[in-house]
């Protein structure tokens, strides 16, 4: 049993589908379908099986499972002492949130690296709304992400606390206000970050407290189409006050609003020895970096 094996049997766990894995891992579907069986017959027992949501796990595929992520953590921290012990760079695996590189972009990021040399950092960047506990996969280190919820074997820290704001074109009638109560966009056209069952979205949230369903136009990925819906269409978009500091506005307006809603970034890091220090120095660098709470 191999780990590129592991790797494959997780993928269509997950996926529930061969051509999903294949697609995700970019191999042929027959390649996957050829590595499953060798792991059945070396285990000696069917892992899957066809089910009317696609490919089911048997018990003992869902035993394989829950054991296959632990061998792959495994297998990563013992990748890395051996590196550690042959003097040689030490790789730290880092995930960001689309709305924390407004703080600390990445470029910043790997600036770590030319301070420390030993160093090496690889980083993947995840919207907003990504689910917390499927951002820190085995092989992920560190995290900087928008909002936290406990999760076994990490720890966090408060990096940036912010908050949700109006945006309006300057000709919107809101524009002459620097506050609002959050009733006051219930007839309103709103532009707001995706909606996700996995990840409670606060901002829908806040108006379900107040008594009223707000009217969605649109669902951004990218806030450059949030500000022209605004300035064209006279939407109101619905932002973080950190990230919006970081636009030079000269036809839109940002607006606080009265109900706050807490947008936080966090660092978040594995509990390990292994990569402790150079964790703690990254901590370091990010707290010289960031901006003050």
């Amino acid at each position: 049993m191999n780990t590129e094996g592991l790797d494959y049997f997780i993928k269509v766990y997950e996926k529930k589908s061969i051509t999903g894995a294949a697609k995700d891992l970019y191999i042929t579907p027959q390649g996957i379908s050829k590595t499953i069986k060798q792991l059945e017959m070396e285990l000696e027992t069917e892992l899957f099986y066809r089910g009317p949501r696609g490919m089911e796990a048997t018990e003992t595929g869902e035993l394989l499972y829950a054991r296959a992520k632990h061998i792959k953590y495994l297998m990563d921290d013992i990748k890395k002492e051996i590196s550690i012990i042959g003097g040689r760079k030490r790789v730290l695996n880092v995930v960001i949130n689309y709305s924390a590189t407004a703080l600390l972009p990445v470029d910043y990021l790997y600036q770590v690296t030319e301070i420390h040399p030993d160093i090496k950092i690889k980083i993947k960047e995840y919207p907003d709304e990504y689910p917390i506990e499927q951002l820190f996969q085995e092989e992920v280190d560190v995290g900087l992400v928008l909002g936290y919820q406990d999760l076994e074997n990490f720890e966090f820290e408060l990096i940036t606390s912010g908050e949700s704001v109006a945006v309006v074109s300057n000709s919107h009638a809101l524009a002459l206000k620097d506050e609002i109560s959050i009733l006051e966009l219930e007839h309103e056209s709103l532009v707001i970050k995706p909606i996700e069952n996995e990840k409670e979205h606060s901002f829908l949230a806040k108006c379900q407290e107040n008594g009223f369903t707000p009217n969605v136009k649109h669902e951004y990925g990218s806030m450059a189409t949030a500000h022209r819906l605004c300035e064209r269409n006279g939407y109101v978009a619905i932002s973080i006050d950190f990230v919006e500091e970081e636009y030079d506005h000269e036809s839109l307006k940002v607006i606080r609003l009265k109900e706050k809603i807490p947008q936080n970034v966090y660092l978040v890091w594995r509990k390990s020895g292994i990569n402790s220090k150079v964790i703690s120095l990254l901590q370091s660098y990010i707290k010289r970096k960031r901006k003050p709470l």
